[in-house]
């Protein structure tokens, strides 16, 4: 839908001095896509996908992780933001700051399938007004490689507004790497919404003007 080199010129732009004055801090690079003739209240589009960026962004997702007594020697060697074991977990409930900062602070949520119904008790209810959720993972799962994977991977969802914002990289990383990400999560989104609905779609780095791609 999108023409390469058009995706290619507005990254350069969204990266330019110009449209991206140089902070004090790695800043993230976005995509926003605008859809239209779609009512989100009616719940007409629902999306909730997972996306490994073929690009490894400098700045990895942050993951929380619940391993089995078995998986936890070996999931520190992937080194995830957090690990924290059942009982530890299990020492949490009732205490509704702590959930809220581990919810605000990550973007993934890896649980061993014994810890999964504590998780939904504990975290749960911080985790489901930011749009996140616990991902169950099976005891005999090498956990360290699905560590890895989630570290380089971004949310696909939608809310009750028009439009969808989707992590895609860093600025720092190439026009060609930024390019074959949104390309990789662009291919998620039109594979369950049709072109005629997508009206408008920008890149853009944090702090950066929104710069639109071309159809």
């Amino acid at each position: 839908m999108f023409d390469e080199g058009n995706v290619k010129k507005a990254i350069e732009q969204a990266l330019s001095r110009e449209n991206n004055p140089e902070r004090k801090y790695l800043q993230s690079v976005q995509i926003d896509v605008v859809l239209k003739d779609i009512d989100m209240k009616k719940g007409e589009v629902k999306l909730r996908e997972s996306v490994v960026l073929p690009n490894r962004p400098s700045k990895e997702r942050r993951v929380f992780v619940i391993p089995t007594i078995e998986q936890l020697e070996k999931v520190k060697e992937s080194k995830p933001a957090t690990i924290m074991t059942k009982d530890e977990l299990q020492k949490l409930q009732g205490n509704k700051k702590v959930a809220k900062k581990i919810a605000a602070r990550h973007e993934w949520f890896l649980i061993a399938q014994d810890s999964m119904a504590l998780a939904g008790r504990v975290l749960g209810p911080a985790l489901g007004p930011r749009g996140k959720f616990p991902i169950p993972v099976p005891g005999n799962a090498e956990m360290s490689e699905l560590v890895d994977r989630y570290k380089k991977s971004t949310i696909v969802k939608t809310k009750d507004q028009p439009h969808i914002q989707v992590f895609v990289g860093t600025e720092n990383q190439s026009v060609n790497e930024l390019y074959g990400n949104i390309e990789a999560v662009m291919n998620v989104i039109e594979s369950k919404i049709r072109v005629e609905f997508i009206k408008l779609l920008y890149v853009k780095t944090d702090m950066g003007k929104p710069q639109v791609i071309r159809k």
